[in-house]
């Protein structure tokens, strides 16, 4: 009889004990991967501010400068003979707006980040690309 009780007690996982592993280790996985995910969209996007910051600076003194804008915004951002490390965001301006534009570095192009000349706001493209890759709450 002894003998008997001892193998009862070596009972391998059942199915219903493998599941419920995978079933935890899942949750986990679907919250853990997207925090991840923003939390490296938010550090890229702190690019596009500190650039977007630099060129409205630039294009500031491009206006007050009586032999470039006098009185005017750049109209093209190779006017204002920036180098900037983009390594995330592609930047463009026009007469009022400076939009950084995410390229596929950052994991997904064609998310807007628009800055409105000269003091802001700063506001995100209303489209779905934008949505799913910036937070609103990331721009100052």
């Amino acid at each position: 009889m002894s003998q008997n009780t001892e193998i009862k007690k070596e009972a391998k996982f059942s199915l219903i004990e493998l599941l419920m592993i995978i079933m935890l280790v899942g949750i986990v996985i679907t919250f853990i991967v997207p925090m991840r995910t923003a939390k490296r969209h938010k550090e890229m996007t702190k690019e596009a501010v500190y650039n977007i910051q630099v060129i409205r600076q630039a294009n500031i003194k491009f206006r007050d400068d009586e032999n470039l804008g006098d009185g005017d915004f750049a109209f093209d951002i190779s006017q204002l003979n920036l180098n900037l490390d983009a390594q995330f965001f592609e930047y463009s301006v026009n007469d009022t707006i400076i939009m950084a534009t995410t390229t596929e570095k950052y994991g997904r192009p064609g998310g807007e980040i628009h800055y409105y000349l000269p003091n802001g706001p700063w506001q995100l493209k209303d489209d779905e690309i934008t949505k799913q890759l910036v937070d609103n709450s990331w721009l100052p």
